[in-house]
């Protein structure tokens, strides 16, 4: 496509391919003219900026007693490490200030930044400072804190980065409650400026698993749907049901975690729906939703498979202290693992009353998600 440097344009700017991310993909129809830039695919020479980098340093260092105090009392976070992971935000910082400059060269006349994540948001934070234009920034998880190195100066250096692209933003969006109200504490946000976009992107099938439920004895099926293989407690997941009668089920929208293959786990299409609507008209089918408790964003997020298992109407597993497992208690929507409970759980989804209860539970909180606008 050749583009008309005077055209008045909207940029999206993701970090990865998004064909498949749901969440990005209804940005795009926000806007008429759109313009995707894949800001990883951007051509850059790095070099270090000694000066703006030091001053960055400094400024992180004499902050950190600051979050970390309101992280540790409020959160429960501790430290792994002091400089763990800093010098990756550091290019980061560095890399993003050249891609805005790179972008600039081609695109002078936009009305509209819209950033996915927080690479994208630095970019956008840059480009708003030469254009003027307004931004919205996407958050898609706890940014400062995800699964990877988080040392006690990286969280802290993200965190004055994305403050710096929050104070920069017209509107500021999220994907729940918790993560809501975290962003409100750390970064002072007012509750007129940040919104709550949910991954809430499937098609529902109201009450399908329960329409399709009969009182004769079935088996009960375990299955994971996701791009994400690690930090997903799929290990524990391999370990429990081998020690029972049940089967698992992947549906690995990226790579195959070498455990499904080990435990000879049944392989689903990426194109997984219709296998889903299958099994569950089939079984007693339940959704694996653990996460490891590795990070702030696992513990607060509510991930895309539990949507999906809502969807069609069939219940989740979910580990113990996240935010999931609060939500599936309160509506009773399937059952919380705690390490050593994995077996009792799947003796009560054999107990065909109770998995009907379940399903009756679950049908009811579709109805106040799908049609009644509940906000989690």
């Amino acid at each position: 496509m050749v583009l008309n440097k005077q055209q008045k344009i909207a940029l999206i700017l993701v970090d990865e391919p998004y064909q498949t991310d749901y969440r990005v993909l209804l940005s795009i129809k926000n806007y008429e003219n759109p313009i995707i830039i894949n800001c990883n695919e951007v051509k850059v020479n790095s070099r270090l900026n000694i000066l703006q980098t030091s001053i960055n340093f400094f400024i992180t260092l004499s902050m950190f007693i600051t979050y970390w105090k309101v992280l540790y009392i409020k959160y429960k976070l501790k430290p792994k490490g002091f400089f763990s992971g800093l010098k990756k935000s550091i290019y980061f910082d560095i890399k993003s200030r050249l891609i805005a400059k790179e972008i600039l060269k081609e695109h002078k006349t936009i009305y509209q930044i819209h950033a996915h994540d927080m690479f994208c948001g630095l970019v956008a934070k840059e480009l708003k400072n030469h254009l003027n234009v307004p931004l919205v920034y996407d958050a898609h998880e706890v940014e400062f804190h995800r699964n990877r190195k988080n040392g006690l100066l990286r969280v802290v250096y993200d965190i004055l980065l994305e403050k710096e692209i929050v104070k920069t933003a017209q509107q500021v969006i999220v994907v729940n409650q918790p993560i809501k109200k975290l962003y409100m504490d750390i970064y002072n946000i007012p509750e007129s400026k940040i919104s709550i976009v949910d991954n809430n992107h499937f098609t529902p099938y109201m009450r399908y698993a329960l329409n399709h439920f009969c009182t004769e004895p079935r088996e009960v099926i375990v299955t994971y749907v996701g791009g994400g293989i690690f930090g997903r407690k799929l290990e524990d997941l391999a370990r429990e049901a081998s020690k029972t009668d049940v089967e698992v089920y992947g549906f690995f929208l990226a790579n195959t975690p070498k455990v499904a293959n080990e435990q000879n786990w049944h392989l689903g299409s990426k194109d997984y729906l219709p296998e889903l609507l299958d099994l569950s008209s089939k079984t007693h089918l339940v959704m694996w939703c653990c996460t490891e408790d590795v990070c702030l964003s696992y513990r607060l997020s509510l991930p895309n498979k539990f949507f999906q298992a809502i969807a069609i109407g069939i219940p989740v597993i979910a580990y113990k202290g996240t935010y999931l497992a609060d939500i599936v208690a309160k509506y009773d929507l399937g059952y919380i693992y705690d390490d050593d409970n994995f077996q009792v759980i799947i003796k009560q989804l054999k107990n065909r009353k109770k998995y009907y209860a379940l399903l009756e539970s679950i049908a009811l909180f579709q109805q106040k998600l799908f049609n009644d606008g509940l906000e989690l």
